[in-house]
């Protein structure tokens, strides 16, 4: 690909920037017998049906729960607005007695809990009012939903969140930086290049460091 660029458009005339929407989180599998380190997999059915057996036992509602997803609960329309707060402090009570969950917030007021500001501001950055659950869940370390022989993502965790962020060609800077950034800088710092205003939705911030003076 940089060759036929560099033969389209010429040597040092095209900027790239390269990155990925996530990393990898940790095999189970090979945790668990190789590192011997606690690791495991979950199932969202088991998930859902522990919490539709605590909410029918605790308020006579059957199928309260609509669906365990994405480290997410949603309740069903039989969870009326009158009982939801009681619910969901029922339902998040259920989901820390497990042992593989770490946390568990009403996602609605995801502001309000007592969890650390890396969590929380990436919890909040994920919240749609009309598409997200009532709760989320965090699991612990190693933990996934899925196969013990395969992998997934969506954990907050470094091995998880972290991934790299590769600029080359026209005004870039050759070096490298610690600092944290992040895939919404992009946006704002292929503007900056330009010398164009950033996009209307943009919420990064300009990577100084990439940009040669």
């Amino acid at each position: 690909f940089i060759d036929y660029l560099d033969n389209t458009i010429g040597k040092g005339q095209y900027t790239v920037f390269l990155t990925a929407d996530h990393g990898v989180a940790h095999v189970p599998g090979f945790e668990d017998d190789e590192a011997h380190t606690p690791a495991g997999t979950i199932r969202d059915s088991a998930i859902k049906a522990a919490l539709n057996d605590t909410l029918e036992k605790r308020f006579g509602i059957k199928k309260g729960i609509e669906e365990v997803s994405n480290y997410q609960v949603y309740f069903s329309a039989n969870v009326t607005d009158t009982i939801v707060a009681a619910a969901t402090g029922i339902s998040i009570s259920k989901l820390m007695q497990l042992p593989y969950i770490a946390n568990a917030v009403d996602l609605p007021h995801v502001s309000d809990a007592t969890i650390n500001a890396v969590q929380k501001s990436m919890l909040t950055n994920g919240y749609n009012q009309k598409l997200s659950g009532d709760i989320q869940f965090i699991l612990k370390p190693q933990w996934i939903e899925g196969s013990a022989k395969g992998t997934t993502h969506g954990s907050w965790n470094p091995y998880d969140a972290h991934i790299p962020l590769l600029w080359y060609g026209w005004g870039i800077n050759k070096g490298h930086t610690n600092r944290e950034t992040a895939m919404t800088d992009i946006a704002a710092t292929v503007a900056a290049l330009l010398h164009i205003q950033m996009p209307s939705g943009c919420v990064g911030k300009v990577i100084e460091e990439v940009i040669r003076k």
